[in-house]
């Protein structure tokens, strides 16, 4: 009798979220892709692609397409009969593993000299955990949802080996569970560290030193490069970046060797913000470059030239200086379960799981990057990316109706998967790891608001101030995106007052329970119209405040709307005019 087996991968969220810099994060997370990818290929040459469930290739080709876009942890095939289902589980789990270890050696090789190699490779080996279980084939709901169960309570009993590669030295920066294996020296420390692309005074772990040394084909943007996009744009729309490239060729010429990026991304192609590292524009981080903190003199000089570049751009109409903020985009697909237990045969789910694959997290990477922003991975209905604020909401919006698209033809009446998705906005100097938190819970708010699912939540985490966060379904109408941007246009062109959302903000949380509902938009309408603003937007706004509740709403997504609309402003994207946005 043929069988079911399932094989996971981790730990997934650990490995991945332990991150200082954005590499880390993207590097995390192609690692393991890496290994399930190495997994899946030795299982294809022992069953055959065909027998392949999640992923599901057509052929050799197709895997390696697949592997391309990012494989997730969890494998699900099935065993003709005579093979046997343990042995497969075992030879996968070491593929993966073997695929990490070797592109550890690989990684490490060129700075071996600063290494503790044993016991980095150690730290690399007892890194990945692998389970697997198996069922008979019969009734194919039945048995996946036996299978699954079975995974579960074998993850639940992880196995806890004693640790080969314990020592004196000082723990891991990021995580603080494993030793630094960097071999360094008494005098100078800093500089070799800085060299080797870490920070002044950080210790790192063999698997912290995969990810941070593991060269991908282009590196990735950092979260400064991400926030400073819409400043590039608006000077790029100004016709300006002969004047921008030569100060950021000044600025790094006084910087030093530190001040190369080699960045690649399609919207920076052969642009100075590629050549350059980013921070070279923001005053407040010219000292962590060791030039400039180690001579006081110099660090005056390179101020001054960011001072005299400010001075040219502005007089030419480009806003500066950079913006600080970003958005970190994490989705997740709704009703996954729900469609996955109505499939009634492997076959069904090998479509699935192809059309999820090659439909959606296939031309995830496009869509990301087509509007400015990062991805750092996209496995299956799993999604995470780095977004410039001009286009975080259009990107939110155009992932939800490419998922929808692909996925309407295995939901069930009223039933069919969708993406909640969150938008966290955040300080490009915040630690990754609470950018990261404030996004999961933003996508958590999406699926569990009322009603429940098909949502974005954006969350908004300003460093002096409360954090917020607004929801909205994408069949709303107007959908919060749409609100949002509006919002946006109507406080770039002044006609909704700055303070319009504070004082909103505090009617309702001054009188909100005291006021009946009706009186309530009311005051809301008179504290809008204070400027003479213009009847047609009077009207505008009035549609969208019916109610007490929607007072709220209004307040909250007016101060939502402002670090949007400072990114707009900053890109140079014009406002649009009642007649556009009505069209929409």
């Amino acid at each position: 009798m043929d069988r079911l087996l399932a094989i996971a991968l981790g730990p997934v969220q650990e490995f991945i979220a332990t991150a200082r810099r954005t590499r880390d994060l993207f590097a995390g997370s192609r690692l393991l892709s890496e290994a399930a990818s190495c997994a899946a290929k030795a299982l294809a040459k022992e069953v055959g692609v065909e027998n392949l469930i999640f992923p599901a290739p057509q052929d050799e080709n197709q895997l390696e397409k697949l592997a391309e876009a990012g494989i997730p942890n969890v494998l699900l095939l099935r065993v003709p009969e005579g093979k046997d289902p343990g042995k497969l589980g075992e030879a996968a789990l070491e593929a993966a593993k073997d695929c990490l270890r070797a592109r550890a050696e690989e990684v490490f090789a060129p700075r071996k000299a600063h290494l503790l190699w044993d016991e980095a490779l150690s730290q690399v080996k007892d890194l990945l955990e692998g389970y697997y279980a198996y069922v008979p084939l019969e009734d194919y709901p039945r048995s996946r949802e036996r299978l699954m169960a079975l995974l579960a309570a074998r993850k639940n009993t992880r196995d806890f080996a004693p640790v080969a590669w314990g020592s004196a030295a000082y723990k891991s920066s990021l995580d603080g569970a494993r030793e630094s294996v960097l071999r360094l020296p008494q005098e100078g420390a800093d500089r070799l560290r800085v060299r080797l692309g870490l920070r002044p005074g950080e210790y790192l772990s063999g698997p912290d030193l995969l990810k941070r040394w593991w060269q991908t084909q282009h590196p990735f943007l950092s979260t400064t490069h991400v926030a400073a996009l819409p400043f590039f744009e608006g000077v790029r729309e100004a016709g300006q970046e002969g004047v921008l490239q030569d100060a950021l060729k000044d600025l790094a010429q006084l910087a030093g060797e530190e001040a190369r990026a080699g960045i690649y991304h399609p919207v920076l192609e052969g642009t100075p913000f590629a050549q350059w590292d980013v921070r070279l524009l923001y005053e407040s981080r010219l000292e962590e470059f060791p030039a400039f903190a180690e001579d006081p003199e110099l660090l005056e000089k390179a101020k001054a030239r960011l001072r005299e570049l400010w001075r040219a751009l502005s007089q030419r109409g480009v806003k500066v200086p950079p913006g600080s903020y970003y958005a970190l985009l994490h989705a997740d697909g709704d009703r996954m379960g729900e469609t996955l237990d109505r499939l009634r045969t492997p076959e069904e789910h090998r479509r699935f799981s192809n059309a999820l694959a090659l439909g959606f997290a296939a031309e995830v990477k496009r869509i990301v990057e087509a509007h400015g922003g990062a991805l750092v991975y996209s496995g299956g209905d799993d999604v995470l990316a780095l977004l410039p604020l001009h286009k975080a909401l259009m990107a939110a919006k155009a992932l939800a109706e490419r998922f929808q698209k692909v996925m309407a033809p295995f939901g069930g009446p009223g039933k069919a998967p969708s993406l909640s998705v969150g938008l966290a906005v955040v300080h490009h100097l915040e630690p990754l790891q609470d950018a990261l938190d404030l996004a999961r819970r933003a996508e958590k708010r999406a699926k569990e608001g009322e009603p429940k699912r098909n949502a974005l939540c954006v969350a908004y985490s300003p460093r002096s101030g409360s954090e917020r966060m607004v929801r909205g379904r994408w069949d709303e109408d107007p959908r919060l995106t749409r609100r949002l941007l509006r919002y946006a246009d109507l406080l770039r062109a002044g006609e909704v007052p700055s303070r319009a959302g504070y004082e909103l903000w505090a009617l309702v949380q001054e009188v909100g329970e005291a006021l009946p509902g009706e009186a309530l938009v009311a005051e809301a309408l008179r504290i809008l119209g204070r400027r003479a603003m213009e009847p047609k937007y009077q009207e505008e706004l009035g549609r969208w405040v019916q109610t007490g509740e929607d007072v709220r709403r209004l307040a909250e997504e007016l101060l939502m709307a402002r670090p949007f609309a400072e990114a707009l402003d900053q890109a140079g994207v014009p406002v649009e005019s009642r007649e556009v946005w009505d069209a929409h």
